[in-house]
């Protein structure tokens, strides 16, 4: 078996590298912010019909009540809400998202030798997996769970649908109060 070459390490790639981690860890600070759960304009989207599926996967764990009677994250606005926020941030703060997505995606395979995609996995696969990606030794992995984690808890507690379950009652101001 011929041995690996090791990579060759640049200073573009560095400088990437440490471009993602800063953005990951931007975003693992978001904590509560108003997020709109608009469509999509002129059918702009941020994510692909893939990387969406990816996300839908991810978040369908992270949101997990364990109440079977809690509404399915399929019928609330989460993951557009989650589209139309990235599309309104910084590209050099959500320009990684996409790829780590396909990380999460690829992940079981690439750090876990599991072969198979986090999509394929059952629900308790996808949770192992996800703890792993928590509790990886490598920061940049880290990172960006904690900030796909934060995108999917802002989107789905963003959403009217889910406020009854943490008792809250909604704004204490209604939408056009003021005028």
């Amino acid at each position: 078996m011929r041995p690996h070459p090791t990579p060759r390490t640049t200073r573009r790639g560095f400088l990437r590298l440490a471009g993602a981690t800063a953005a990951f860890a931007s975003l693992a600070q978001i904590r509560a912010l108003p997020i709109a759960a608009a469509p999509p304009t002129g059918g702009q989207r941020f994510f692909d019909a893939q990387e969406t599926e990816i996300l839908t996967r991810i978040a369908e764990r992270v949101c997990d009540t364990g109440d079977p009677a809690a509404l399915p994250l399929a019928e609330t606005g989460t993951i557009a809400s989650i589209d139309a926020f990235c599309r309104g941030l910084d590209p050099a703060l959500t320009g990684e998202l996409p790829l780590a997505l396909r990380l999460f995606e690829w992940g079981p395979f690439v750090f876990d030798w599991t072969f198979t995609r986090f999509t394929r996995m059952s629900e308790a696969e996808r949770d192992a997996s996800l703890r792993a990606w928590m509790t990886s030794r490598l920061a940049i992995r880290r990172q960006a769970f904690w900030a796909v984690r934060n995108l999917c808890l802002l989107g789905f507690y963003s959403q009217p649908e889910t406020w009854r379950r943490i008792g809250y009652q909604g704004p204490l101001v209604g939408a056009g109060a003021g005028t």
